[in-house]
């Protein structure tokens, strides 16, 4: 028997060497590139180490503040912190099964027999008590409990990162709808102001028409180039009511839409700096919870690999037994066993095969799972960075758009009243103006988008952080 289990014992450890390296590796990974393409090569110099809340590039105090307010109020955040807990209970589940499993058991039996003698019923009571204590360990001899182990450990990790990314995401949703609501509110006032202005053009065409001055045609045009602009102030009421409702639900609060937000779009305090490092996507809470997702479905299929070695469990039990209940701790009652043992699946109708294939087929789709966020975070820096200068261009473009409309729109003004233009030369220039402020506040809050976007892209700030996740190597 001896000579059995050492040879089963050596062969399952001939089988068992190629189970002990980790499915994949660093190098079937993506790479981060040494520097972003959208910047120039010669425009990066040695990055700075300053680390700061990225919220801080927008200087809005009332912005920060709701993002800290959702943080203890928006139900999505909870749920994150939920699956925490969720994860850690299981970690401590998992890592139970390395360490002795101990039992206490109290027994007590009363019965009665009867027997026959000599043709008389004879009966009699007699009484059983025990006590014992249990003990059961599993020696890891292949290390699939430490697998096992590690995996759940892994997972929680991944939850924990879950976690980051959801609070990032939720403040990055918060200030864009931060910024769109104040957009909203800006092109509800500037939807004001051309209805007023339209309006006072159309009093001002309907006393030359009784004077004789103008057409019927042009009282018709200037009615309903005020009717447009009544109908695109409703839209944009619409949308500012929408807008309000969505950060007050965000922020955790009843869409009631009695919330105040900022007059005007901020500036940034802090541009982008030149040579961000591509490490800045090591922290970003994503990538960090799909590698230890990776990292725990490698140890998955090792441990579902190492499930088909032998497996050696220790017993020792002990405790007392009498007829008496005041004399079951007597030291003369004591009884006790020590046992081991060697288990080896032979059959289980391929269950064992098929769970291995299904280890490695999750850690494949895990791994698949990695490199496809990696791809989409070098994306997403790369189009935010892209961007960045091209909506610069865009708002500078914009300016002197809306400087020369202004300036057509007050020519054209006094064009028409001195009868020199006809009243569409004059409309058309209303209406470029309204379009040249409008489209200009769309840009600026792009750009104030795009920087979110950049943020969230990296992870954080522009400071450089430490790390040793695939990312960084």
């Amino acid at each position: 028997m001896i000579r059995i289990v050492v040879l089963l014992l050596l062969v399952a450890a001939l089988s068992g060497c190629g189970m002990l390296r980790p499915y994949h590796s660093p190098r079937d990974l993506p790479v981060a590139p040494a520097a972003w393409q959208a910047v120039p090569a010669s425009q990066q110099p040695p990055a700075s180490t300053r680390n700061t809340l990225w919220q801080e590039t927008f200087s809005d105090p009332a912005l920060a503040s709701l993002i800290e307010e959702a943080v203890g109020s928006n139900f999505d955040l909870r749920s994150a912190a939920s699956r925490i807990a969720a994860a850690r209970a299981n970690a401590t589940i998992s890592g139970a099964d390395q360490a002795p499993q101990i039992a206490a058991s109290l027994n007590a039996n009363r019965a009665k027999r009867s027997t026959i003698v000599g043709g008389t019923v004879i009966s009699g009571i007699s009484n059983y008590f025990q006590s014992g204590m249990e003990i059961r360990w599993e020696a890891d001899l292949w290390g699939r409990l430490s697998n096992q182990s590690r995996a759940a450990t892994l997972e929680l990790a991944a939850s924990e990162a879950d976690y980051r990314a959801v609070r990032l995401s939720l403040a990055a949703n918060i200030s864009r709808s931060w910024f769109d609501s104040i957009e909203a509110q800006q092109q509800v006032e500037l939807s004001r102001q051309t209805v007023a202005n339209y309006r006072k053009a159309l009093g001002s065409i309907q006393e030359s028409y009784r004077s004789g001055l103008s057409s019927a045609l042009d009282t018709g045009l200037a009615r309903s180039n005020l009717a447009g602009a009544e109908s695109q102030l409703a839209a944009q009421q619409i949308n500012l009511d929408g807008q309000l409702r969505m950060l007050q639900t965000l922020v955790g609060r009843y869409p009631s839409r009695q919330l105040a937000v900022a007059d005007d779009l901020p500036e940034f305090r802090q541009p982008i700096p030149a040579g961000l490092p591509s490490e800045l996507l090591a922290r970003r809470p994503d990538l960090i919870a799909v590698e230890n997702r990776l990292l725990a479905a490698d140890e998955r299929a090792s441990q579902a690999a190492k499930n088909r070695l032998p497996r050696i469990q220790l017993t020792a039990s002990g405790g007392t037994s009498s007829d008496e209940l005041n004399s079951l701790l007597e030291g003369d009652r004591l009884i006790w066993s020590i046992m081991s043992g060697i288990t080896a699946p032979l059959f289980q109708g391929g269950r064992l095969k098929a769970n291995q294939e299904l280890a490695r087929a999750n850690a494949a789709q895990a791994m698949n799972q990695y490199a496809q966020t990696a791809l989409n975070a070098f994306r997403e820096v790369e189009t935010a960075l892209a961007a960045a200068p091209l909506l610069d261009s865009q708002q500078q473009a914009l300016q002197r758009a809306e400087e020369e409309a202004r300036e057509s729109e007050q020519l054209a003004t006094e064009q028409y009243r001195a009868g020199l233009v006809d009243i569409t030369t004059w409309l058309e220039a209303q209406r470029q103006l309204f379009n040249a402020r409008s489209t200009l506040l769309q840009v600026r809050n792009q750009q104030l988008q795009n920087r979110i976007d950049l943020h969230l892209a990296l992870g954080g700030d522009f400071g450089i952080v430490s790390t040793n996740n695939y990312m960084a190597k």
